[in-house]
């Protein structure tokens, strides 16, 4: 657990914690808006190359930049081989996984199953945290959980279909990667700035991912359109390089449980968007999973 004094100086690095929403208000409009983005470029790319492309557009455009600020490349020598884990599991088997899932499933179920992060996450920190969580956190997070549950739709799963259910096991996966990588990034405090964190977690796991997606490259073609140029463009800009510094930079001041729950708004924003390109109704169990989810997350941050 990351000590009183280490919580205090990552609150002090990063500024007032007031700022945590504004970061948590840009994670959930950007990711919104890449799962309905990445299912249409999955029709020009494979899978494992998408998200190797993403990785090295993202590195291509950090290391110059920071270079530019004088910004160290590299986190401290002490803190390297957290990090490694940090990135293996919130990085590259998030993204891996959530590919996978997501080239089966279509977009507006897949970005569910993959942000029940929360889910997994506030059961690691009971387990792990000595701090525990007040009865209103814990009734938000009750009430959260069971929209999203409810969102879900377990009854429109196709249960006799295994490429179906293996899609739906790879985005549950994902999401339970996510938050053992974001549960290890709080169980210690950092003297490396965010960007070198950022940075770091990025290119240990590009080579992972490089050697899973060779395979692909070698016998699937890359339809170069303009379309997925743009998309790759977004993904290293906006939901990779900023995406992951801002994520770093809230579980600096919160606990990855309830951040998490703030996130779970981006399946809302997702889902609606993917039901507005893909078509789709949103029926009256979406609504009250919405309001269940959104009420959740008020009484949590009340709490």
């Amino acid at each position: 657990m990351l000590p009183a004094p280490g919580r205090r100086a990552a609150a002090r690095a990063v500024g007032r914690p007031g700022a945590v929403y504004l970061w948590l208000g840009i994670i959930v409009l950007s990711w919104s808006l890449n799962w309905p983005l990445m299912k249409l470029a999955l029709a020009d790319a494979p899978p494992f190359a998408f998200v190797l492309l993403r990785l090295v557009g993202t590195l291509a455009l950090l290391v110059p930049a920071m270079l530019a600020m004088r910004a160290p490349l590299a986190p401290a020598a002490g803190e390297r081989l957290w990090l490694f884990w940090v990135g293996q599991l919130q990085v590259a088997a998030f993204l891996l996984c959530a590919i996978v899932g997501l080239s089966i499933l279509p977009a507006g179920r897949a970005i569910v199953l993959a942000y029940t992060m929360p889910l997994w996450a506030i059961p690691f920190e009971l387990a792990l945290e000595a701090q525990r969580l007040r009865p209103r956190q814990l009734a938000g997070a009750v009430v959260g959980f069971a929209g999203l549950l409810l969102f879900m739709s377990p009854a429109e799963v196709d249960w006799t279909s295994a490429r179906a259910l293996g899609g739906n096991a790879m985005l549950i996966l994902a999401a339970i990667s996510w938050a053992a990588g974001s549960i290890l990034y709080r169980r210690r405090s950092w003297r490396s700035g965010f960007w070198a964190q950022t940075l770091w977690q990025i290119a240990v796991s590009t080579p992972v991912v490089a050697v899973i997606a060779l395979p692909s490259l070698l016998t699937e073609p890359i339809r170069w359109t303009p379309a997925l140029v743009a998309i790759l463009a977004y993904n290293c800009v906006v939901t990779t390089a900023l995406g992951y510094f801002l994520w770093n930079k809230v579980l600096s001041v919160m606990p990855a449980g309830i951040a998490g729950q703030v996130v779970a708004l981006t399946p809302v924003g997702g889902f609606l968007i993917s039901t507005a390109i893909f078509g789709g109704n949103v029926t009256a169990d979406v609504i009250v999973s919405i309001v269940l989810i959104v009420g959740g997350i008020m009484l949590t941050l009340r709490g």
